[in-house]
């Protein structure tokens, strides 16, 4: 293309409708350094730092409200709420007049793209998870494509919505990896011994946080020498995490937010957390065998991810009712057992596809031809 191109990316709430406009957003530039990219995300605290790991780019906060039935339409905050953030759009997109916006989930993404249907602007909604989210279920039969990360997903949208499988884009960093022994000796770890993430960091995971402290005292004496653990606590304190770890007679290295994440996968052999998409992405990204206990809470999507995902990579999906200290260390040592006879990994990827970022940029791309201006 001759001319400069502009994208609104709506993208907020979690890092797991942040990340994957990160991620496209890098080849978008690869393709064409001049391309605009201007961010529109919510008011959380969660959302400021993240965006600090792009400083630099335009950034901008719209007022939403989350849509929880048809009893929202009778609830004044949200009528309001949702007035504030239509308003605040339109007005952005006369002044803006992107070729494109795209919408990566989350409420606050579902103003944006309400004012630039209504505005004639071509439009695109990308979906992380197996279940669509409330906002691009409502889309859905009105942008221009829906781009889907689970071949799932498609069940869930009536046959008239443009659909394509691209996957869910994972950030150039990580796929590229950092080099094993630089990784390694970054945190202090020895290259002969296996390396278990926690992933207790992320949106309701402190609870994996308590269960996995408490699993330490289930583990076998061998098996605590020949592990090293990486543990991101997110709100837990990391000098506590770490001492109760090292004390447990297992070496580790604990930190509330970590954002080289090239260099934890790196090191990683297997991983335990959540089932969020962009956690899974990555792991895939890079062949690691995990331990996964969705959310139980909210609509339920981390369950349905989990078990898509078991399906065709090597998980163990585990349902935190129920779940004991006990148990997780079991599963930990077994999975472990699992992978004691591979190579330890050098945090190269192995899938020569055409990847989920370079999928997710053409469609973009192609969506944004339409508006075709001089």
């Amino acid at each position: 293309m001759d001319r400069t191109m502009k994208y609104i990316f709506a993208c907020g709430g979690t890092g797991g409708h942040i990340f994957p406009a990160f991620s496209v957003a890098e080849e978008l530039k690869r393709r064409d350094p001049a391309s605009e990219i201007l961010y529109v995300c919510g008011k959380l605290d969660i959302e400021n730092e993240i965006f600090k790991m792009v400083l630099g780019e335009r950034v901008l906060s719209v007022e939403s409200a989350p849509f929880t039935g048809g009893r929202s339409l009778l609830s004044p905050h949200f009528l309001i709420k949702l007035t504030k953030g239509f308003a605040f759009a339109v007005n952005l997109l006369k002044r803006e007049r992107p070729d494109a916006v795209v919408g990566f989930g989350g409420y606050f993404s579902f103003p944006v793209l309400l004012a630039a249907r209504m505005r004639g602007i071509p439009c695109l909604v990308h979906e992380q998870n197996v279940v669509p989210g409330v906002a691009n279920r409502i889309l859905g039969p009105y942008v221009d494509g829906m781009a889907l990360s689970f071949t799932e997903t498609k069940g869930y949208f009536k046959s008239s919505v443009k659909t394509r499988l691209t996957g869910n884009p994972v950030r150039l960093s990580i796929e590229r990896g950092a080099g094993r022994e630089e990784a390694l000796k970054f945190f202090g770890f020895e290259k002969n011994r296996k390396t278990v993430l926690i992933l207790g960091g992320s949106q309701g995971a402190e609870s994996i946080n308590t269960l996995f402290l408490n699993a330490l005292g289930y583990f076998g004496e061998t098996f605590k020498k020949n592990i090293q653990v990486l543990h991101l606590c997110g709100r837990m304190s990391p000098e506590s995490a770490q001492k109760t770890i090292r004390e447990a007679g297992v070496y580790a290295k604990a930190f509330s937010f970590f954002d080289r994440m090239d260099l934890v996968y790196a090191v990683t052999d297997l991983a335990v957390g959540r089932a969020g998409a962009t956690f899974l992405a990555e792991i895939s990204t890079k062949n690691i065998p995990a331990i996964l206990i969705p959310y139980p809470f909210g609509s339920g999507h981390q369950k349905l991810n989990a078990t898509v995902f078991s399906q065709m990579h090597q998980a163990i999906v585990l349902v935190q009712a129920g779940l004991t200290a006990e148990k997780m260390a079991w599963h930990i040592e077994g999975l472990a057992r699992e992978n004691s006879g591979s190579v330890p990994r050098n945090g190269a990827s192995s899938d020569t596809r055409p990847n989920a970022r370079e999928l997710l940029a053409d469609f973009i791309m192609e969506t944004a031809s339409k508006n075709a201006k001089p």
